[in-house]
């Protein structure tokens, strides 16, 4: 991994009404290859109707990464909700896109209504619950 200070991400969005839940696989599979190849690393949580994802590592490569998600057809209501240097401190450091599916809808609901460190805190308490694959 590279030596310069991690940003930290999160966001929350919803698939687009257009986009078929098989591209959600896809996104996972794409977004494993871009994320290793730039010192990203991360987790996806979908819920079958709203995405979560945090994102971690440089800043150069996570203002690309955040251009290119913002931009994806795929989602909607593109949320950022929290972005801080972590140092060198990472969450997902040995995942380069971990992927969870939540059955309770209401869970990011919640969370997409959070900002800063409240929806950073909601993801922390979330985390240990998740089946990550």
């Amino acid at each position: 991994m590279q030596s310069s200070p991690t940003e930290a991400f999160l966001y929350t969005s919803r698939l687009a009404s257009d986009a078929g839940i098989d591209c959600v696989a896809d996104i996972v599979k794409t977004a494993r290859a871009f994320n290793s190849e730039n010192h990203i690393t991360g987790v996806l949580i979908f819920d079958g109707e709203r995405f979560c994802q945090y994102i971690e590592g440089p800043k150069a490569s996570l203002d690309a990464l955040i251009q290119r998600i913002a931009a994806d057809s795929r989602h909607c209501e593109f949320n950022p909700q929290y972005r801080q240097n972590t140092g060198n401190r990472r969450l997902f450091a040995n995942w380069s896109m971990a992927y969870a599916m939540v059955e309770d809808e209401e869970i990011l609901q919640e969370l997409s209504a959070l900002e800063g460190e409240n929806a950073m805190g909601r993801l922390n308490e979330m985390l240990p619950l998740l089946d990550m694959a």
